[in-house]
């Protein structure tokens, strides 16, 4: 016995079962009594739960979080999550890694559970163009720009990440560095890793100078990754002075490898990070990286989906500023 079956049987349409059973007060009392006599007849008892869930789903926020050990992202997600407290929507959070298809995966989300928006940490939207295209709610990318992208429902926020890697290579250029080596994310799947390590060929270019792509050793955004490449890069070229890394995660477990390697920072090499988490304030040497503004990053990628959402809004997109906070993992030569 169904809702359909009540209303046929009783001779009444299926919105106004469904108010009689929700013990709305728009109905008559005849109505009332003769609908209720079918349920009693049959027994009949609605499924408040999967009422409730088919309401939560209509008031879904999904987040997809690109990839597993991302301390920035994960600072963000937990600044969303905050305030969504405060909001009345649920929230799908989703971690997926950073070789990952985000928008393959939301496109699923989006059929499997019906959400009113979707907020991209970290992604890629140039390298998954067509699969970012057919995503037809209001969505936003928080920590890469997605201008480029033609899709009118997804929004962008980030800080510039060439300029940014392209004025911390020129830190370690005007230093007297001129033997770096590279560790970054995958190229052929990450937007962001493509925007940074453009940034830093370009310094290379504006100093004359040609980079060899041998000392440029792919990581994960993470601790292990950054020590694991710090090593291939010194077995690669012992006499490298400086490496530029994309995080400050990097950054840190280059250092710490380099040390069991029985190497001194800055000394020995030099090393900035990206980023601007706070440990990489506390770490000996304080590591020099750039700051992204984490908190605003997330506070107003948010609020830019729910403008879209709730006030039907186009899509934006902005570019924050970046802080070059200088540490004491460069030295000059």
């Amino acid at each position: 016995m169904t809702i359909k079956d009540i209303a046929k049987e009783c001779g009444c349409g299926l919105g106004t079962v469904s108010r009689v059973l929700n013990n709305h007060p728009d109905v008559s009392e005849e109505t009332r009594k003769k609908v209720m006599a079918v349920v009693d007849k049959y027994g009949f008892v609605l499924n408040k739960n999967a009422s409730q869930l088919k309401s939560q789903e209509r008031k879904t926020i999904v987040i997809l979080v690109k990839g597993t050990s991302s301390p920035l992202l994960n600072e963000m997600m937990g600044v969303i999550l905050k305030r969504m407290e405060e909001l009345p929507y649920t929230t799908s959070v989703n971690i997926l890694d950073e070789y990952d298809n985000e928008a393959s995966i939301a496109n699923r989300l989006y059929y499997e559970q019906k959400p009113l928006g979707m907020i991209f940490l970290g992604g890629s939207p140039s390298m998954y163009k067509d699969d970012f295209a057919k995503i037809k709610i209001p969505c936003v990318l928080i920590s890469n720009d997605a201008k480029n992208v033609e899709n009118e429902n997804l929004s962008s926020i980030s800080t510039d990440n060439i300029s940014a890697a392209e004025y911390s290579a020129d830190y370690l250029l005007n230093h007297g560095h001129t033997k770096i080596g590279v560790i970054g994310g995958d190229l052929t799947s990450s937007g962001t890793t493509k925007k940074r390590y453009e940034g830093f060929l370009n310094a290379m270019k504006k100093h004359g100078l040609e980079f060899d792509e041998n000392l440029y050793v792919v990581s994960k955004y993470s601790f292990m990754g950054g020590a694991a490449a710090a090593q291939t890069l010194l077995e690669r070229s012992p006499d490298i002075t400086a490496i530029f890394t994309m995080s400050d995660s990097m950054a840190i477990g280059a250092c710490r490898k380099l040390r069991d390697l029985g190497k001194k920072i800055p000394e020995d090499i030099s090393i900035v990070g990206f980023d601007g988490l706070p440990y990489a304030d506390f770490y000996s040497p304080r590591i020099t990286t750039v700051e992204q503004p984490s908190r605003e990053l997330a506070a107003e990628g948010l609020d830019m989906l729910l403008n879209c959402i709730e006030r039907g809004s186009p899509a934006v997109h902005k570019l924050l500023p970046f802080t070059f906070r200088e540490g004491e993992s460069v030295r000059k030569i």
